[in-house]
């Protein structure tokens, strides 16, 4: 007899509750826990500085447990989910965390203003350096929550690129197919590739932090930092980033900015002793060569600017991390549109940072030279190889798609913060460094200060950061949503009018 009909003889069954197969319970409650966990620590902490702050974090801490962990004990695996659950299970998750963030900023006193508070926790959920709070007047707990939601944020971001979105788009504009194969090693089943990915991140978070502490950096300022380094937030305590910190916390920050825009099939070779993979990785070697092309354009442009700074800013750009240690908006124009091209290309495919990728955008280059070359002679055969493995024209076409996507967004962007009243230049520079999720631009100063935003500016970045943490597909899936719906409304209202007729 079903539970209903139990329901309606007054019987009350005591057999296990029905569980349920939905890719969207499992994403959300498997945030809400890491949440939880992060919230706690940070109340533990924060504590003993804010005993308020202190006891938001814990109460947020204990309900985001809980609530996770009811979830999944309700949660069964049946059947893999199709693209369209997955894309709305990650963009449901997003919007869940950026609610609950901005309960914590509006409790804890942090703000009073929603609309400051839903900025802050978009901007730390989609790992953005941008932030409308004076990060010195934060509780010690805020300041770990604060770079909490960016480590949060990176990690849900990584579990999609490596494990859940190649799972059901194997080969599309998301996940090149080329590395596919690279893919299965790291990621054999979705249980599996979830627990290295995390274990590889955990472990970097960590040597990080220890790396920071060893140059004197206290413990909690090391902590904050290594949150939102690895997972490329761009994040700090500092009101001027890390411009005033020493040689070797700037050292450290280089070496794991770094680190965070690789690709995690690469520290996976790394860690099997693959070497000659690793040493193969053309996308690797372009993103070294990107970092060191910017860093030398900053060198020949700027007067006397140390090679730590110029290699900080390079590393920062590329990684799309928007940690600053100088302020590089005062730098001559050849030496800003470097910075600009790094940011808008941003990190290796499958990593922490943001940006178009460099995977897609080498093969959006070869693509365009090889349609030039069909202009010239259009019986010429040319194949497009990446990573050693021949490009079929379907992905080729995938990627493009891709690119006028992305770049449309960038003018969207750009045209609507330039209805807000911001210069068109900063508009741009905002736009495409938001969907990169860096955030500094020249508006908004070398360490993402939002408040010289209009507020509504500040409200139509929020998408855009979205889209960058999560890639695009959430925006295109809620576009094809709305166009679907259009033309079915359409097709009943012709139905209806026929009947009357």
């Amino acid at each position: 007899m079903s539970r209903a009909r139990l329901a309606d003889t007054g019987v009350v069954s005591l057999g296990p509750k029905r569980r349920i197969d939905s890719f969207n319970r499992l994403a959300i409650t498997d945030s809400l826990l890491v949440l939880g966990i992060l919230s706690g620590l940070a109340g533990l902490v924060g504590v003993f500085d804010d005993a308020g702050d202190g006891f938001v974090l814990l109460i947020t801490g204990a309900l985001s447990i809980l609530a996770g962990s009811a979830g999944r004990r309700t949660f069964e695996r049946r059947h893999r989910p199709t693209p369209g659950r997955v894309v709305v299970g990650l963009a449901a998750t997003w919007a869940v965390l950026v609610v609950i963030g901005t309960g914590v900023y509006l409790a804890s006193g942090a703000t009073n203003s929603v609309g400051s508070a839903l900025f802050e926790s978009a901007s730390g959920f989609s790992t953005t350096a941008l932030t409308v709070l004076d990060p010195t007047q934060l509780s010690s707990g805020m300041q770990l929550f604060r770079g909490g939601t960016q480590w949060l944020g990176a990690l849900i971001g990584l579990l999609a690129a490596v494990v859940s979105l190649p799972g059901v788009l194997r080969g599309s504009v998301h996940v090149p197919a080329g590395q596919g194969r690279r893919l299965d090693r790291l990621s054999p089943s979705p249980v599996t590739g979830r627990r290295r990915v995390s274990g590889i991140y955990v472990g970097l978070t960590i040597l990080c932090g220890l790396a920071y502490a060893a140059t004197g950096m206290g413990a909690k300022d090391s902590a904050v930092h290594a949150l939102t380094t690895v997972s490329t937030g761009g994040f700090t305590n500092q009101t001027d980033s890390f411009a005033s910190y020493g040689g070797g916390p700037q050292i450290v920050a280089t070496v794991f900015m770094t680190l965070a825009g690789m690709s995690y099939f690469v520290f996976w070779w790394v860690l099997r002793g693959q070497t000659r993979r690793f040493l193969r990785s053309t996308e690797m070697w372009l993103y070294f060569a990107m970092i060191a092309a910017a860093t030398a354009s900053i060198l020949l442009a700027v007067d006397g600017i140390a090679l730590r700074h110029a290699l900080f800013q390079a590393a920062s750009a590329a990684s799309t991390t928007g940690f600053a240690s100088a302020d590089w908006t005062v730098f001559p124009s050849s030496a800003l549109a470097v910075l600009l091209i790094a940011t808008a290309t941003g990190a290796m495919g499958a990593s922490a940072g943001g940006g178009l990728r460099i995977a897609r955008a080498g093969a959006l280059v070869d693509y365009a030279k090889r349609e030039l070359r069909r202009q010239l002679d259009p019986h010429i055969v040319t194949v497009i190889k990446r990573e050693g493995r021949a490009v079929s024209d379907e992905e080729l076409a995938r990627l493009t798609g891709y690119q006028i996507a992305h770049v449309g967004l960038c003018a969207v962007g750009a045209f609507l913060l330039a209805t807000t009243g911001v210069d068109i230049v900063s508009s741009l520079w905002t736009a495409i460094s938001a969907l990169s999720t860096a955030g500094p631009s020249p508006i908004t100063g070398p360490n993402g200060d939002a408040t010289n935003l209009p507020a509504a500016a500040r409200f139509l970045l929020i998408p855009g950061m979205l889209a960058g943490r999560l890639t695009i597909l959430p925006l295109l899936a809620a576009v094809v949503g709305l166009l679907q719906a259009k033309d079915h409304s359409i097709k009943r209202v012709k139905r209806v009018l026929r009947g009357r007729r």
